[in-house]
């Protein structure tokens, strides 16, 4: 009988997508939830449940990479992707939370275009992870890429105004400090997908 070295395939290019598919489900419950203006109990265990189902894939994506001798892209490309994905879900949900223990509404102008703008930047991830696999469409990657960096400098106008607005118009100074904070966070899940976009880029460039 024949004794095969060669490990059985294992799809990494799946369980990434699956991970970028569970994001792009969370990014739009947030929006979803802002344009309501209104975290319930429910909308927010929903959220923690899409977070839970991140970390999930990425210890199995882990746990792949430690049984598996050959790789499609190098294994520490493959873990760090992964690991930046799941931060995306950390802070979606972390916005979840916070808004929900501050009792804020949520339907405000600027987390309005906070949240659009955070589920452009996960679509756009999606589609760029989504054609990873195929090395003639790295352009294609790499448009989604410079997509998501667009949409990074648009959070950075948008938490400048927030911000300039919130200084000028609130005069509570607890709201002040909750919405600031909230802002900032909502910037710094745009900073996450650009990180995560940054890592795909040089995935192409490497395997270019």
């Amino acid at each position: 009988m024949a004794i095969n070295f060669l490990p059985r395939e294992v799809k990494f290019f799946d369980f990434l997508n699956l991970q970028m598919e569970n994001i792009v489900k969370a990014a739009g419950c947030f929006k979803a939830a802002v344009k309501k203006g209104c975290f319930d109990e429910d909308t927010v265990r929903t959220i923690k449940n899409f977070e839970h189902e991140g970390d999930t894939l990425s210890h199995e994506i882990v746990d792949m990479l430690n049984r598996t001798f050959i790789t499609p892209i190098d294994r520490e490309d493959i873990f760090a992707l992964a690991n930046t994905l799941d931060d995306i879900l950390d802070m979606i949900n972390s916005m979840s939370n916070r808004i929900r223990l501050y009792k804020l509404d949520a339907n405000e102008e600027y987390m309005v275009q906070f949240a659009d703008t955070i589920d452009q930047s996960t679509q756009a991830l999606a589609n760029a992870v989504k054609h990873m696999h195929d090395t003639k469409r790295a352009r294609r990657v790499l448009d989604h890429c410079i997509e998501v960096n667009r949409l990074e400098n648009i959070g950075d106008q948008i938490r400048e105004k927030a911000i300039s607005n919130l200084f000028e118009t609130e005069k509570d100074p607890i709201m002040v400090i909750k919405w600031k904070e909230i802002y900032e966070v909502a910037e710094g899940t745009l900073d996450v997908c650009e990180h995560v976009a940054k890592v795909i880029e040089a995935i192409l460039v490497k395997h270019g």
